[in-house]
């Protein structure tokens, strides 16, 4: 059986910024190349980019709409999910993109629920 996992870079965009064209051209060529390789391989579900986490909204429970992230001081720049046959090979892709992007990578299984634990 496989295992849906999401693997996810925080980062600032300043940050990334800093790091020079060179570099953001070698994570983007890296990020492509690795989204290419585990489609082929069956394993990718989804990959996406995102906007600076400070342009991000909030919505509360009663409707209200604020500015900020709940992610905190650090925003999520992308995430990909993927579907593995196990954690081992989730922690293998998450040490690669940590190598490419030079900064932690943070991995979370995503939990499947069978369609009758919706049922009430």
């Amino acid at each position: 059986m496989k295992v849906k996992y999401m693997l996810m870079v925080f980062g600032e965009e300043s940050e990334v910024r800093a790091h020079g064209s060179a570099w953001a051209e070698r994570v983007t060529s890296f990020m492509v190349q690795l989204d290419d390789e585990l489609a082929q391989s069956g394993e990718l579900v989804y990959s996406e980019v995102l906007e600076d986490g400070h342009d991000a909204f909030l919505v509360d429970r009663h409707g209200g709409i604020h500015d900020g992230s709940l992610a905190g001081a650090t925003p999520l720049l992308r995430f990909i999910v993927v579907r593995v046959t196990d954690e081992s090979r989730a922690l293998e892709i998450a040490a690669r993109m940590a190598e490419a992007v030079g900064s932690a990578v943070e991995v979370r299984e995503v939990r499947e629920l069978h369609p009758d634990a919706i049922r009430p």
